[in-house]
C-alpha cells in the first residue's frame, strides 16, 4: 500500500497577486525609493508577504496534518527556499568581494547567514531583504510544531494570546513575535476560508489581532497587511502579467537588490544627474532587475520547486 498521500488545492488567483504587487513594491523601493517619493513606501510589501505566508503555509499542509509530518514540511521548505537563497548569498559576496569596501564578511558572517542568526546577533546581512527570510523560517518552525494546536477547538484563541507575548516578553533581534499579527491575520482567513471555525468568531479575534497589529507597528504597515487580506477576499481571476511577476516573485526578491540597485548605482555615477537619466537608471534598473529574476527562476528556483513538490507527507 503507498504510504503517501497527496493533497492538492485549488491555486488561488489571489495568491498571484499579492506575490506580484509585494514583490514589485519592495523592488520599486530599493531602486528608486530614495529618489522618487511616490516609490518610498513600497518597504511596506514585506508585511503583505507576511501576512500571505501566515495564510498559504497553512493552506498548503494537508488535511490532518500532526507532528510526525513536520520533518516533511521542513524539508519541503528546505528543498523550495534554501538553495535559492544560498546561490543569492554567494551572488551577494562575490559583488561585495569585486566592490570597493574595506571590510569583507568573514567566515562567521557567512554562517550565520546560512542559519538565519543575523536576526538575532544583530551582525548585518547582505541584503535588506535578507532579515525577512529569517522572520519567516521562524514562521516555519511554528507552524511545524503548533499547527495540531492551532487547529483544535481552542487553537484559534491562541493567536491574539501569541500577538500580545512580546509586551510583557521582549524578544532580542528581529523576531517572529514582533510581527506576528501579520502571521495571525492571515491564520485567521486560512481558518475562515477552510471551514474550520465558525466567523462570527473569527470576526472578533480579527478585530482584536489587528487592533494588536495597528499598536506595535503602526496604522501604515497594518494597513498593509489589511491591503494584502482585502485581495485574498475578492473574485480575481487570473491574469498571464500577475501570473508572470508571481511565479518569479521569490526570486525578484532575491535577487533586485544585488542586481537592480548595483546597476542604478553604476549607471548613475556614469550619466548627469538630471530626472530624464534619473528615469533612465531607474527604469533600466527595473527592468534588468526582471529579466535578472526570470533567468534566476528557470535555473535555480524552478528546479527547486519540482524537487520539494516530489517530497511527499506521509499518511496520517
Amino acid at each position: 500500500m503507498d504510504q503517501t498521500f497527496r493533497n492538492p488545492k485549488p491555486h488561488l488567483q489571489q495568491v498571484d497577486y499579492i506575490r506580484a504587487i509585494a514583490s514589485l513594491a519592495v523592488a520599486l523601493f530599493h531602486l528608486g525609493g530614495k529618489t522618487l517619493p511616490v516609490l518610498k513606501y513600497g518597504w511596506l510589501g514585506v508585511e503583505m508577504f507576511f501576512l500571505l505566508s501566515g495564510f498559504i503555509i497553512c493552506w498548503s499542509l494537508p488535511e490532518h496534518y500532526s507532528w510526525r509530518m513536520s520533518g516533511t514540511f521542513i524539508g519541503k521548505r528546505l528543498l523550495r527556499i534554501e538553495p535559492p537563497y544560498l546561490v543569492s548569498v554567494l551572488m551577494a559576496l562575490l559583488i561585495n568581494l569585486l566592490g570597493s569596501r574595506a571590510n569583507h564578511p568573514g567566515l562567521i558572517d557567512v554562517l550565520c547567514h546560512i542559519a538565519y542568526l543575523n536576526n538575532f546577533t544583530g551582525r548585518p546581512y547582505l541584503s535588506p531583504v535578507y532579515w525577512t527570510l529569517g522572520i519567516e523560517f521562524q514562521y516555519y518552525i511554528f507552524i511545524a510544531f503548533c499547527f495540531p494546536f492551532l487547529v483544535k477547538k481552542w487553537g484559534v484563541y491562541l493567536i491574539p494570546a501569541l500577538c500580545l507575548l512580546p509586551a510583557w516578553f521582549p524578544f532580542p533581534g528581529s523576531t517572529l513575535g514582533g510581527v506576528f499579527s501579520f502571521f495571525g491575520l492571515g491564520i485567521i482567513y486560512y481558518f475562515y476560508l477552510s471551514g474550520k471555525k465558525a466567523w462570527p468568531e473569527l470576526l472578533i479575534i480579527g478585530i482584536l489581532v489587528t487592533a494588536v497589529c495597528v499598536f506595535e507597528n503602526g496604522w501604515l504597515p497594518a494597513s498593509a497587511g489589511l491591503l494584502a487580506l482585502g485581495i485574498l477576499a475578492l473574485p480575481l481571476k487570473g491574469n498571464r502579467v500577475v501570473a508572470f511577476f508571481s511565479r518569479i516573485s521569490f526570486s525578484l526578491y532575491l535577487t533586485h537588490d544585488l542586481v537592480g540597485s548595483n546597476w542604478v548605482v553604476f549607471i548613475g555615477s556614469k550619466l548627469p544627474k538630471t530626472i530624464i537619466y534619473k528615469a533612465l537608471e531607474f527604469s533600466s534598473g527595473i527592468l534588468i532587475s526582471v529579466l535578472f529574476a526570470f533567468l534566476f527562476y528557470k535555473l535555480v528556483e524552478e528546479p527547486c520547486l519540482k524537487y520539494a513538490k516530489r517530497l511527499i507527507y506521509p499518511k496520517p
